[in-house]
């Protein structure tokens, strides 16, 4: 997967939890959505692999969920690259149903897409299991605990509008198979310009036109970078189970 970042990778990186609290953009007060108890939660629900302890592994399950104006997480999809397949199902449905902090615009709450990194580690320099607020594509520019940008839920997210057509094929987020990725860059004020397909082939290519239609009228919780909205990039995914 071209966009995450290798396990060899994030195995050399010091991880700790990441509690933030939130400041105002330019234009709006905005709260992403947080983790609350959630990873106590998963701690307890998930089993991590006896081979990791041997192997001194980090492993990362790359998540995507929608989180309700309540807060509770649904639509989970969870893509672990090291193939570890069980620690993936597991991850999966531990966090469906579960309780995050709702995101907020100007003190209400809203429904939103979030993606974040579950880490499983079995070594004494870091916690069993963290879980950091973004999928790690932009770590070496922003460090490991940026708060990538949550898309809100409204009906007209990106993803509503892309199945709406009716013909389509490609499911949301990272799998086996071939993908579909249509980036935009989401302002302070969680609006979305500079939209524009990175990868699609054959009839990939007219789903990622539908993407990006929907994409550029988006509306977004920002990212954030040291308690700052900050203008970053955000990636659209479909995936292509490979048929048998």
């Amino acid at each position: 997967m071209k966009t995450l970042l290798t396990n060899k990778v994030l195995g050399s990186l010091a991880i700790l939890a990441v509690v933030l609290p939130f400041s105002s953009s330019a234009s709006s007060m905005y709260q992403p959505a947080q983790f609350g108890d959630v990873v106590d939660q998963v701690s307890q629900k998930v089993i991590i692999p006896a081979e990791m302890a041997a192997d001194q592994r980090t492993i990362s399950v790359y998540c995507q969920a929608d989180i309700a104006a309540t807060g509770v997480a649904s639509n989970v999809s969870c893509f672990d690259k090291a193939a570890y397949d069980d620690l993936q199902g597991q991850t999966q449905r531990a966090i469906e149903g579960l309780s995050f902090s709702p995101a907020q615009v100007d003190g209400a709450t809203v429904p939103v897409r979030m993606t974040f990194r579950v880490v499983y580690s079995r070594n004494d320099n870091q916690p069993n299991v963290v879980m950091l607020p973004n999928l790690g594509t932009l770590q070496r520019e922003y460090g490991v605990s940026y708060v990538a940008p949550q898309e809100r839920l409204s009906g007209d997210d990106w993803y509503s509008v892309y199945v709406a057509d009716g013909r389509a094929e490609g499911k949301a987020f990272f799998n086996n198979g071939r993908l579909a990725r249509v980036v935009g860059n989401v302002s302070a004020n969680g609006e979305v310009q500079g939209v524009r397909t990175i990868e699609a082939s054959g009839r990939a290519r007219q789903d990622a036109k539908v993407v990006e239609s929907a994409l550029k009228k988006s509306s977004f919780i920002p990212g954030f970078v040291d308690n700052k909205a900050t203008s970053m990039s955000y990636i659209a995914v479909l995936n292509y189970p490979e048929k048998n």
